[in-house]
């Protein structure tokens, strides 16, 4: 490993340091043959939370698991506490252009220079970690920043800390602290090498975040998912609060709805201005728990959400681009969030069919993704993310074909594919980008959202960067 011996780490620098460490999402030193349980390991990362003083001991956490929705529901959680006037700790990934996304300190991204402090301070206990437990192993990069994250919001001394799983929910490092409130978004087929191959097998590995005596938000489910989640929560002694799926779409766009809740003791209608069916349920589902999180202190009000939901923007999420084409940008992966993709651009009204960028990771069910979005688009230009997961163009296109899409364009980048499909849509048209956050954090950049500087690439590169500059 390199050595990082520089009396002060910039930002720079201590993401090198992070990103030595074995890494499942930048497929860096993960060993797909071997099972889940003997490279995640809870017990480190408690291990390693309790060297830097236990931080989690003094929060109130909120853990939130699921196939899709579970980075809108956080958000939106995060964004009606704030709103009501409560300090708040956001951990979530991926990034779309910068890792420090990751760790939110009242809705901003944490500080570099803090982030680096922060770094600084661990580096060393990480050594100690390894001369006092060698048999646990090498920590992971995601258990890091788990543990860097909650150090954040314990210094911050926030009101509510929210955890977004990273895969599955069981093993997952964030899995490590002991919530006051789960929840639990729509299960779906994703991760099935590592999580299993049927909703049921997935939807009890999700289940792994339930606690006795705590409450767990369900979202609306698929019965099968709904079925295995009560069940754990019965053995466990946990309260399933099952949200119903419901909302009233009041435009043709589909760019709003009302829903009705009941929050804190009173039924009160919200106006969600996102797009899609699955946005009212991801509403619904953060509203329950923002209702739950009364029980400990946290009180809400009917204003405190509307504030937060109206205010909140999420990058990514049906991000609609006003310009000629006109550009939709959404982190649609695996087949349900493709399904409702598709729903979504079915509710618009336009005379003629979008035009879609698409580029996936090699792990993700691309085949049923093409199948859930073919008949809303008018063709599909492939291309891929800069990941070593990424799906080779070549690949993806062969899936397009035998799926019969009407028209097939590859590009050798993300970037070569906004031109080809602006063209093609033409200045009145509309082009859709999907498939993944990398596909659609570079098309940020080169629609102009974003410098280069913060493209999804840019962490790495800075961090190989500033590795080479401090090898010994």
């Amino acid at each position: 490993m390199a050595d990082f011996a520089a009396a002060e780490l910039t930002r720079e620098a201590a993401l090198a340091w992070l990103y030595q460490f074995s890494d499942w999402e930048r497929g860096v030193g993960w060993n797909s043959a071997a099972a889940p349980e003997e490279q995640w390991k809870l017990g480190r990362t408690r291990r390693l939370l309790d060297l830097v003083g236990g931080p989690d001991r003094a929060l109130r956490c909120v853990l939130i698991a699921g196939t899709n929705g579970k980075g809108s529901t956080a958000a939106m959680l995060e964004a009606v506490e704030r709103a009501a006037g409560w300090r708040t700790g956001l951990y979530s990934q991926p990034h779309l252009h910068s890792y420090l996304e990751r760790i939110k300190l009242d809705g901003e991204p944490i500080e570099g220079e803090r982030f680096a402090k922060l770094v600084e301070r661990l580096r060393p206990l990480v050594d100690r970690f390894r001369a006092a437990w060698p048999q646990a192993g090498e920590p992971t990069t995601f258990e890091l920043t788990t543990v860097l994250a909650l150090w954040a919001f314990a210094e911050a001394k926030v009101d509510i800390a929210i955890l977004e799983v990273g895969l599955g929910g069981r093993l997952d490092a964030t899995n490590a602290v002991e919530p006051i409130l789960s929840v639990i978004t729509r299960i779906g087929r994703d991760h099935t090498a590592i999580l299993g191959d049927s909703i049921e097998q997935i939807a009890q590995e999700k289940a792994g975040v339930l606690r006795p005596g705590r409450v767990v938000v369900v979202a609306p489910q698929r019965s099968e998912a709904r079925r295995a989640i009560v069940r754990r929560g019965e053995a466990l002694g946990a309260r399933c609060r099952l949200v119903s799926s419901g909302g009233r779409i009041v435009d043709e766009e589909g760019s709003g709805a009302d829903i009705a809740v009941r929050l804190q003791g009173r039924r009160v209608t919200v106006r969600v201005p996102m797009a899609g069916r699955h946005q009212l349920d991801n509403a619904a589902t953060a509203l329950v728990a923002a209702d739950e999180l009364g029980d400990f202190g946290l009180t809400m009000t009917p204003v405190a959400v509307q504030t937060g939901l109206e205010r909140l923007r999420m990058p990514g999420r049906f991000e609609v681009v006003p310009g000629r084409p006109r550009w939709v940008l959404d982190v649609a992966h695996n087949p349900d969030s493709a399904v409702a993709l598709a729903s979504v651009l079915g509710l618009t009204k336009r005379s003629r069919l979008p035009w879609l960028v698409l580029g996936m990771l090699g792990d993700k069910d691309a085949r049923s993704v093409v199948r859930a979005l073919r008949q809303a688009v008018g063709g599909i230009v492939v291309t891929a993310p800069m990941s070593p997961r990424a799906l080779p163009v070549d690949s993806l296109a062969e899936v397009c074909h035998k799926l019969r899409v009407a028209s097939v364009t590859r590009a050798a980048s993300v970037a070569e594919a906004i031109g080809l499909a602006a063209r093609a849509a033409g200045p009145d048209g509309t082009v859709v980008v999907a498939g993944s956050f990398g596909v659609v954090a570079e098309a940020r950049v080169g629609l102009g959202l974003v410098t280069a500087e913060d493209w999804p690439g840019a962490d790495a590169e800075a961090a190989t960067s500033a590795s080479a500059g401090t090898r010994a």
